[in-house]
């Protein structure tokens, strides 16, 4: 197309196609369709793994305590390569970045989560295998449509990719953009999750935060810069409340805890050679038969519409533990949940005393008393003892040092060493006999 002249007399290049996607979060994402990279960025957004990411919620079982947590892994992964590419902008203005390296960098950032299986966190506690060990075989396997179109790319594009998500490429401050404490990744989800489940604890000066940022002079990590700690400050202090009012509330506990024993039983009873009212060639008997290897192509095909639909059929299944937990679940009759403190000496000797009452009423305990550890969870708030580099977040002191920034801010000291856990019972509130729940609360609350 011809440049036309604007009404001084200019010409300009009229841009003839843009993908727009409009984000609650973000707003506006533009992606430019004419160049090779948004060309594939857009290819990559429409394969079908990352549209499988649609149908598999950001915070897993979150919507049972906050309604409106339906958003997926495909929004968040959009808004973290948005991020990236933000970042990268910024830090451009200052510094001189390779564009092909950035590139890789901002698709590794939209295609991180690929590998989330039902119900992000929860299967991963049934079928024994991280997400992230996932995401690098769906990148390297060449049946995946996002393999085909990134080996088309490059040949070497998803082992850059993979490098870049383990923390392993270089130069190091891309991989610090991907895998680190201060990364896309959780620059979206904190306020990504705080917008979608209506609460304010995650909000912090993002724009501020990113425009602080800086690359350390071995150009190995991202450094914020001096002045930039109150933004730090509020970022970490978003994490610390999210992970206990959003990703530790009570509720989100104790569906997921229901959920994971209801698989657990499904795949007890197949061990035992019960068919738990599956087919015997049927994509999630495979996946919870712990005989069975499961490949991607398989993996694939698992996601929360795919459990959604087996809990409706189990919630008339002939197991009565199958069917309750299953009955529970689908209409929101959750168990309740008891802060305990592991430490004390008799608090073994009141769970079994639990376990007796259970056994009584006719539950077994092995999946109506459940015991779930903070310890467990995949969110954790800000660590500043961990030994690997990425797990802190550098800050220039502006004495010609790049220290921790819990070394120079007594704020996020006080947040990293309240050392936050929780351990907590989870139980019915009702068996077929009646209310249960006076009784388990006045055990634990004995020892407390």
């Amino acid at each position: 197309m011809e440049p036309s002249p604007d009404i001084f007399g200019h010409a300009f290049q009229v841009r003839t196609k843009e993908r727009l996607l409009r984000d609650p979060l973000h707003g506006l994402i533009p992606i430019d369709e004419n160049s090779p990279h948004g060309r594939l960025a857009v290819d990559l957004i429409d394969c079908a793994e990352m549209q499988r990411l649609r149908r598999i919620r950001q915070l897993g079982l979150a919507h049972y305590a906050f309604p409106g947590a339906e958003h997926t892994r495909f929004t968040h992964s959009i808004g973290a390569f948005h991020l990236l590419r933000k970042i990268v902008e910024q830090l451009s203005r200052m510094y001189t970045i390779d564009s092909e390296l950035a590139f890789y960098a901002s698709i590794a950032a939209l295609l991180h989560d690929l590998g989330h299986g039902p119900f992000s966190h929860v299967s991963e506690r049934i079928f024994g295998v991280g997400h992230e060990e996932w995401t690098v075989r769906i990148l390297h396997d060449s049946r995946t449509d996002v393999n085909r179109l990134l080996s088309a790319y490059s040949r070497r594009f998803p082992s850059i990719i993979e490098s870049l998500l383990i923390g392993m490429a270089k130069p190091g401050y891309l991989s610090s953009l991907l895998n680190s404490e201060l990364d896309a990744d959780r620059l979206d989800y904190l306020l990504r999750d705080s917008l979608m489940t209506g609460v304010k604890y995650g909000v912090y000066d993002l724009d501020r935060l990113i425009h602080m940022l800086r690359i350390s002079p071995e150009g190995d990590k991202i450094v914020v810069a001096h002045g930039g700690l109150v933004p730090v400050e509020k970022y970490i202090q978003a994490r610390y409340h999210m992970h206990r009012q959003v990703y530790l509330h009570k509720t989100v506990i104790a569906a997921e805890a229901m959920l994971t024993a209801l698989l657990r039983r499904a795949r007890e009873l197949i061990q035992t050679g019960n068919d738990a009212g599956l087919e015997p060639n049927s994509l999630l008997r495979r996946a919870l038969d712990a005989n069975s290897t499961l490949d991607v192509v398989d993996y694939l095909e698992l996601d929360d519409v795919e459990i959604l639909a087996q809990i409706k059929r189990w919630s008339s299944a002939a197991d009565p533990v199958l069917a309750d937990l299953s009955n529970r679940l689908l209409n929101r009759r959750l168990f309740k949940t008891i802060e305990i403190d592991p430490k004390l000496p008799q608090i073994e000797d009141t769970i079994k005393e639990a376990e007796i009452l259970l056994r009584r009423e006719g539950l077994d305990p092995r999946y109506y008393l459940l015991r779930v550890d903070s310890a467990d969870t995949p969110y954790h708030p800000y660590e500043r003892k961990a030994e690997r580099t990425s797990q802190h977040i550098w800050i220039d002191s502006g004495e010609g040092k790049i220290v921790d920034v819990a070394d120079v801010s007594p704020t996020i000291r006080v947040f990293t060493e309240s050392d936050y856990t929780a351990s907590r019972i989870v139980f019915p509130e009702s068996c077929a006999k009646g209310p249960i729940r006076a009784e388990i609360g006045k055990l634990f609350t004995s020892t407390i």
